[in-house]
């Protein structure tokens, strides 16, 4: 596919922001407005006085070792949140392009969209909280860049058909985005493998969940070089910062910890749902591949109301009619899950 008539004209013909820190990182660095003399935070870390890299390199290439992808298809964002928005961005036009986003899905997707004023064609899921094929290619028209996809699926739990995925990809002379940032905790594998065949295919994650740094704020997306490039070119320049770029780097040299914690979850998850099934109010679990469980339940306002003054929070989505009755729920680790059945149970 080429690539280049997906794109914006303008983003093309765009002359990046170029920083001082793209040209220089070491020597007597009197370029870019620093504070020569150091920092102020009493932090173990050089340098904070200097802006950090904002080509990644060292990140990009920790990561690259670690996932055994080239370091030309990688790149940082604050978030998959703002990956999601720069390939809105790069590829649709305000005002003139559409997406496709089944439902119910990802918040984000449709946030982001009307942000930056892009037209929204919503297209229900199945019975399973699968993609619906047939629907989404019957929605898809000139003015279509992208398809939102997120597997396993936030909020339902469940992966998406890849043989699905794989049949919209070779069907849409457009982007199909998958967020996957769920994936460590599913059995099912990962689109990486496919990125080589599918060159429209972008794939994001996140440090958030399975790593378990929602706070440090960092994502990441594999794709094309092409659009790599274009996502540099959009980007802010200095979007990623020293103290992340430290955390992760420490992140990605001790896997095993993030291996353990998934470990971990997944147990109290089975843990959780055996318990669930035992709670009078709770009609259905849905199947789930995430960390985290999608429950039907008898009266959910009111189960809801009750939990929140037991100060338990949990996730209500009553943006889709679908799930209106249903709790999405964290697994928490074994105390707070206890506290959960127990305080459910004080409902029956």
């Amino acid at each position: 596919m080429d690539l280049k008539k997906l794109v914006r004209k303008n983003i093309l013909e765009l002359k990046p922001y170029t920083s001082a820190r793209d040209q220089y990182q070491d020597g007597i660095l009197l370029d870019a407005n620093e504070n020569s003399f150091g920092s102020a935070a009493d932090f173990m870390l050089e340098n904070l006085n200097r802006y950090p890299d904002p080509q990644q390199k060292v990140l990009r290439k920790a990561l690259s070792e670690y996932l055994k992808i080239e370091i030309s298809k990688l790149m940082f964002g604050v978030g998959s949140d703002q990956i999601i928005d720069l390939v809105i961005r790069v590829f649709c036009e305000p005002g003139k392009s559409n997406v496709i986003i089944p439902s119910p899905t990802y918040g984000v997707f449709k946030v982001a969209c009307n942000i930056n004023d892009i037209e929204i064609q919503e297209c229900e899921l199945d019975s399973e909280f699968d993609i619906d094929v047939e629907s989404i290619i019957q929605k898809i028209n000139k003015r279509t860049k992208i398809i939102f996809l997120c597997s396993p699926n936030n909020p339902t739990g469940n992966s998406l058909n890849p043989k699905k995925i794989l049949k919209l990809a070779e069907a849409f002379e457009g982007i199909i985005f998958i967020d996957e940032a769920y994936i460590e905790f599913s059995s099912e594998k990962s689109f990486l493998n496919y990125l080589k065949h599918y060159n429209n295919i972008i794939i994001s994650r996140t440090f958030s969940k399975a790593w378990g740094m929602a706070a440090v704020r960092c994502g990441y997306c594999i794709a094309d070089d092409f659009i790599i490039g274009l996502l540099f070119k959009v980007k802010d320049p200095y979007s990623i910062n020293k103290l992340t770029e430290k955390t992760i780097i420490e992140a990605l040299q001790k896997p095993w910890k993030k291996d353990e914690l998934v470990s971990n979850i997944l147990r109290e998850k089975d843990r959780l749902i055996l318990e669930l099934r035992t709670v009078g109010c709770v009609d259905y679990i849905y199947p789930t591949d995430a960390n985290f469980i999608l429950a039907k339940i008898k009266n959910a306002d009111a189960v809801f109301n009750y939990l929140n003054q037991k100060k338990i929070r949990v996730r209500i989505r009553k943006d889709n009619e679908r799930i209106a009755s249903c709790l999405r729920i964290t697994v928490g680790n074994k105390f707070e899950n206890d506290f959960l059945i127990k305080t459910l149970k004080e409902l029956n």
